[in-house]
């Protein structure tokens, strides 16, 4: 039977500390929600009021996982027959009201650095590909990256997430918004963010700018031009009566993707700190994993982050 949440448990000090109690003997017991928990104290001493099956709140530490999922209790494993309303049959989807069932994690995804020219690391593949290249069946955790449930995150006794899904070119973030837009990103030193708040069409940058200047985004959109300039350089170009916005590429990593410059039938997708004004703005990609582009057929990809 799956589990739903738990709103409060009874703190029952005993020596030994069993594993189950009569939930008689709970009835005097000191209500105690997960808030309320300090785990110096409780740890190994609280039980289900309704069932007597002992328990424990996840994480143990701090009222927030790393995914920023409030803490909340559980039943200790073992004791998945005891019957109890905090157990629903038939898996946590079936039934029941939603407000009360065990908090889910989101899903989360940390980087590994940008992937560069010089990068042999097949496990990254990039978006754009070339489809005659058989591309590899990736997992994590025991469960298809690309698969309709997405990641399957597994956490210690803390809270803490345990081998996170790990990125180095946007083409795995576009492959993961295909599964969820709620899955987050944490970048080095950062706090995580939703895909769906890391995605930015330029169309919607464009009509206020101000917000994302000196911050980092993946921006989407087909570019008005592309050119090869000097210092070994190429610029996506994407100009509007509101803003101008170019993206400042590496000829290197244009030339080696094979793109050509009136290839502008695409959406070109690049990850960077946007630097300039409210006028004109850039955003550089030093390395080939920032940037990738889909067929605009894929634009129905897009169509909820506008």
């Amino acid at each position: 039977m799956s589990q739903i949440s738990i709103p409060y448990v009874a703190f029952h000090p005993l020596e030994p500390q069993p594993e189950s109690v009569a939930i008689q003997d709970l009835a005097e017991a000191l209500k105690l929600p997960p808030e309320l928990y300090v785990d110096a104290d409780h740890h190994g001493r609280v039980y289900c009021p309704d069932c007597g099956v002992r328990c424990s709140r996840r994480p143990l530490k701090t009222p927030k996982r790393r995914d920023g999922v409030d803490a909340f209790y559980f039943h200790l494993p073992g004791f998945d027959e005891v019957e109890c309303p905090h157990r629903k049959k038939g898996g946590a989807g079936a039934g029941g009201d939603p407000g009360t069932r065990e908090k889910r994690a989101i899903s989360l995804v940390t980087f590994a650095g940008w992937k560069n020219l010089e990068s042999d690391d097949e496990s990254d593949d990039d978006f754009d590909g070339d489809k005659s290249k058989p591309r590899r069946k990736e997992v994590q955790n025991g469960s298809s990256i690309t698969g309709r449930n997405g990641f399957k995150n597994i956490f210690d006794a803390e809270g803490n997430l345990l081998n996170p899904g790990k990125f180095s070119t946007v083409g795995r973030l576009v492959q993961l918004a295909k599964v969820s837009l709620n899955i987050a990103v944490q970048f080095d030193g950062e706090d995580a963010i939703l895909l769906r708040d890391l995605i930015v069409s330029i169309e919607k940058a464009q009509q206020n700018i101000k917000p994302y200047i000196g911050k980092g985004f993946l921006f989407f959109g087909r570019p008005t031009s592309i050119v090869k300039g000097n210092y070994g350089r190429v610029f996506f170009n994407f100009k509007s009566p509101e803003h101008e916005l170019s993206g400042h590429c590496e000829l290197d990593i244009f030339e080696a993707r094979g793109w050509k410059t009136f290839e502008r039938d695409n959406y070109y997708l690049f990850y960077g700190t946007v630097e300039g004004d409210e006028d004109h703005s850039i955003v550089r990609v030093l390395e080939s994993g920032q940037i990738d582009r889909v067929p605009s057929t894929a634009r129905k990809l897009f169509e909820g982050l506008r």
